[in-house]
């Protein structure tokens, strides 16, 4: 049935429109990217709790840098929460080619991924989240990342976005600063300050993750998505 609340929002040379989703996806390559698109972007902020620091709390989405290509999706998001001073890193990457390759070897594996989406021999994903960052790490961070802010007041952004080449932006980013607002651009070599500033804060989270993601802590955590990724398969 069609969502007849969001189809005064349409207009065009149309009779009718359906706004709706299909449950299966006839390409089993498309089915899955579009899962695993929504599952690597991330939640917009994560809950965590831990018993040793007597704190239960949640840190919200302040940074997002992504590079896709035909063979890969990969991320990196920073988390604060302000009140307790508190950071969380995420990394994210999928093996786009290879789980191509599979698929397009192996008939089975074509229907098993167009009824289920989601199958144990795929998707190639490594993730990797480490909270509680130390204080001269998450300093650091916050710092290129306040640099990037100076940057961006000082530029026309109507005239940084005029010249976005979609086709071969490096880095796509998002700067949340508050619920209400954000910043998402596509940045290209060209851009060089803020190119320069996003390759270092990109270069800091794999630098803290490498360092932090053997360390045990009673942290726990939970992904906050708007709809859990299990649930729109």
């Amino acid at each position: 049935m069609d969502n007849v609340v969001l189809k005064q929002y349409e207009h065009g040379n149309f009779s009718s429109i359906y706004i709706g989703s299909k449950p299966i996806i006839n390409f089993a390559m498309l089915r899955l990217e579009n899962f695993i698109s929504y599952y690597l972007r991330g939640p917009g902020g994560l809950d965590y709790k831990s018993e040793v620091h007597d704190v239960e709390s949640y840190a919200r989405e302040i940074f997002y840098i992504e590079q896709v290509d035909a063979n890969k999706i990969e991320n990196w998001i920073v988390y604060y929460d302000d009140e307790h001073n508190c950071m969380a890193l995420r990394h994210c990457f999928w093996n786009k080619a290879l789980d191509r390759e599979q698929i397009m070897n192996d008939e089975s594996l074509r229907i098993a991924v167009r009824e289920q989406c989601i199958v144990d021999s795929i998707p190639h994903i490594n993730n990797e989240t480490v909270i509680g960052v130390s204080k001269t790490e998450k300093n650091n961070l916050l710092d290129t990342i306040n640099t990037f802010d100076t940057a961006i007041s000082k530029m026309n952004i109507l005239k940084l976005f005029r010249n976005v080449d979609y086709s071969t932006g490096d880095y796509r980013i998002s700067r949340s600063y508050d619920l209400d607002v954000r910043i998402e651009a596509i940045i290209n070599k060209d851009q060089n300050e803020l190119y320069s500033v996003i390759g270092e804060i990109q270069s800091l989270i794999v630098n803290t993750l490498k360092a932090s993601i053997n360390i045990t802590t009673d942290y726990k955590v939970a992904l906050d998505y708007q709809f859990s990724p299990i649930d729109i398969i």
